[in-house]
């Protein structure tokens, strides 16, 4: 078995985003239950795990338990004039940032293929981040809150899951070279005082995304029970079954 890793160049929405993960969720489910239709059917076969990579333009996103929950005040002090997008999302966790300088990272995949429990996945997350951090000379720790953080106790990392019949979505947020002002327009982990951190902040500097999800990408294949190696995706339309 293979980790397919889609890096996706540039800026994309995270309209965009969430359609072609929508997609990949589908592909999982219906090799699950054959009434449920990939929304571009492909030949029949189960679904390699697949990590999908990328930045997006400024945009905040809430967890599945803050849906509805924000007021209009709150969502128009997140949107900063126009200047952010603002959406809900199924994932778990609270209010977070993604935007440019940050790899934000999807990974689809079934929990019982590779022998994870929910909260083993979620380790695995964070031990991967952990893990990919290490060769920059970045220390990164897991604490009693989600996410990982660095000696120093800022948050270099969320991390927000969501799962459907064991069926992974959502992932994890590293800021590389982020625009760090962006986090103090929200409380991280409903911490208040807490920080977010970078590559850049912590002294690590002339990185690219790009190269940091080519290292995450490995880490992950190595992590995954009977994943032999990383097949690098080229365009979206090998994932979305249109080319």
């Amino acid at each position: 078995m293979h980790l397919r890793h889609l890096h996706l160049p540039g800026l994309t929405p995270y309209s965009h985003l969430v359609k072609i993960q929508t997609h990949l969720l589908s592909l999982h489910l219906s090799t699950l239950s054959p009434h449920i239709k990939p929304l571009h059917p492909t030949p029949s076969a189960p679904s390699p795990p697949t990590l999908l990579t990328f930045q997006t333009p400024p945009t905040y996103t809430c967890g599945r338990r803050e849906i509805s929950r924000l007021t209009p005040s709150q969502i128009t002090h997140l949107r900063a004039d126009g200047k952010a997008e603002f959406y809900e999302s199924l994932r778990g966790g609270q209010t977070t940032y993604h935007g440019p300088g940050q790899l934000t990272a999807f990974l689809t995949l079934n929990l019982k293929t590779h022998g994870f429990t929910s909260r083993s996945y979620v380790e695995f997350l964070e031990n991967s981040v952990i893990a990919t951090l290490a060769p920059y000379g970045i220390t990164g720790t897991r604490t009693e809150n989600p996410g990982v953080w660095t000696p120093n106790g800022k948050k270099i990392t969320s991390v927000g899951v969501h799962l459907r019949r064991y069926i992974t979505g959502y992932g994890i947020g590293l800021n590389v070279h982020t625009d760090l002002g962006w986090f103090d327009r929200i409380v991280m982990c409903g911490l208040p005082g807490k920080k977010a951190t970078s590559f850049e902040a912590e002294e690590v500097r002339g990185k690219s995304v790009e190269e940091v999800a080519r290292v995450f990408a490995e880490v992950v294949a190595a992590g995954l029970k009977d994943c032999d190696d990383v097949v690098r995706i080229v365009g979206e339309d090998q994932v979305l079954g249109n080319g």
